[in-house]
């Protein structure tokens, strides 16, 4: 428990204590002796102050030395109350006692309805509870008042039935205030110092996912603003990469027919060749970023993955990964290529950053495709070091991510897609230090046959 749980927890073992005295002395079940009557009277003081200490700690820091100090100043001032009970008046004791307790209720309603930062005092359990310091502060000016009559309300000593009704109402405010303390702990987490405790844990839950969530958003809307660039820039390449290769095939024509260097001609087919695999690599990025639609139908697993080759490779050859690819067969599914590739671009670029971050001497990512039946399975491996196993039983779950920067979305996001393809996706973590990622899909059988 933090320090404000602690201190309320004081308080309303102290008020527990005042009752539970008071209902033995009234009873005759214990004496009526300076003792018996000092313990309440400590006890109710400080359940008081430590109502104000609980309060103040909620967004701030308090040494437990000045909550020491009030205690040990409200022990003698019990003391002292008992030691003149002899030499004065019981209207004298009870106005006394009763101005103490109400300035310590009109500091805790100030401190409530003043002194608490806006985000506290808006709290709706708050403002009830400081309605309910302003009904304690009531009740205070009606005991002080009291002692002017001819019999103070006192609790004890056969206590009148305006005692009974009087301090009636002082145990219901208590107790409401009690649970509105319980509220306020259940809805309220300091913007500046946020924390968590038993009450609140599923709203700073909430809290944090929101806050992964718009960190998702701005993410997702910088991916869209990159996307957009991509598409633009997509279309401006395309033409003048035709231009390019159009020209090179007319000049190598022209070369061929005029007997020039071999040379010459092979170095314009080496221009149509890359212009051309320029021209397809420009023409998958487009389709990966400009799709948006959710069309499921007949898909040719390899190419797919093919093309996200070409869109990974100049990473590849830059961070020196090889890449060697199994294909055992050719199989058609049923689905979404754009929503697929997906899964694999998240697979594989998780795999760069692992070998990345690697002291693997060669780095390698293996891709093996197979079919067994009506199930057609991609694994794909990477000798980066394998996972931390205190992430693996939560790799996939929303918001969980062991990168530093990253959201958790990316798996997550892949294990949702395949499950709307009827398809799987597992990991596993190899002590040889490989990293496998198994994907299944069912195969589209009309189109295998």
């Amino acid at each position: 428990m933090d320090d404000s749980a602690v201190y309320f927890l004081f308080s309303e073992l102290c008020m527990g204590i005042t009752c539970i005295v008071i209902f033995l002395i009234n009873r005759k079940l214990i004496v009526n002796e300076p003792i018996w009557t000092a313990i309440p009277n400590f006890c109710n003081i400080a359940a008081e102050i430590a109502v104000f200490f609980s309060v103040a700690s909620l967004t701030r820091k308090i040494e437990k030395k000045w909550f020491f100090f009030a205690m040990t100043a409200v022990a003698l001032m019990a003391l002292l109350i008992e030691l003149m009970r002899d030499q004065f008046a019981i209207q004298t004791i009870v106005w006394l006692f009763t101005s103490s307790l109400t300035c310590i209720f009109i500091t805790n309603y100030v401190v409530c309805r003043f002194k608490l930062p806006k985000a506290l005092s808006s709290n709706e359990f708050m403002r009830l509870f400081t309605w309910l310091e302003l009904g304690l502060v009531i009740f205070g000016f009606i005991r002080i008042s009291a002692t002017f009559l001819s019999a103070p309300i006192l609790p004890r000593y056969d206590p009148s039935d305006l005692s009974v009704l009087i301090f009636s109402l002082y145990i219901v405010l208590a107790c409401f205030r009690y649970f509105a303390y319980l509220g306020i702990r259940i809805t309220f987490i300091d913007p500046s110092n946020p924390g968590q405790n038993r009450l609140n844990k599923p709203l700073v839950q909430a809290i944090e996912e929101k806050d992964q969530l718009l960190l998702g958003l701005i993410a997702s809307n910088r991916v869209i603003g990159i996307s957009a660039l991509a598409s633009s820039l997509a279309h401006q390449l395309s033409q003048p990469l035709t231009t390019i290769a159009l020209r090179a095939d007319t000049t190598r024509r022209d070369l061929v027919q005029s007997g020039q260097d071999p040379r010459t001609i092979a170095s314009l087919d080496e221009i149509s060749a890359q212009s051309t695999k320029l021209s397809g690599l420009i023409k998958n990025l487009r389709q990966f970023f400009n799709a948006n639609s959710d069309e499921f139908a007949p898909v040719n697993l390899q190419k797919k993955i093919d093309a996200i080759i070409e869109i990974v490779e100049p990473n590849l050859e830059a961070k020196k990964i090889t890449l060697v690819k199994d294909y055992q067969s050719d199989p058609i599914f049923f689905g979404d290529a754009i929503q697929i590739q997906q899964v694999l671009i998240n697979i594989m670029t998780n795999a760069i950053d692992a070998l990345v971050q690697s002291n693997a001497n060669q780095k390698e990512i293996c891709i093996t495709l197979s079919q067994h039946e009506s199930i057609a399975t991609l694994i794909i491996k990477d000798n980066g070091g394998g996972i931390d196993p205190q992430f693996m039983p939560s790799i996939f779950d929303l918001y969980k991510s062991s990168k530093k920067e990253g959201l958790g979305v990316g798996l997550w996001l892949s294990k949702t897609i395949m499950a709307r393809h009827q398809g799987s996706i597992t990991a596993m973590s190899h002590p040889s230090g490989w990293t496998e990622f198994k994907i299944t899909l069912p195969i589209h059988v009309e189109a295998n046959n």
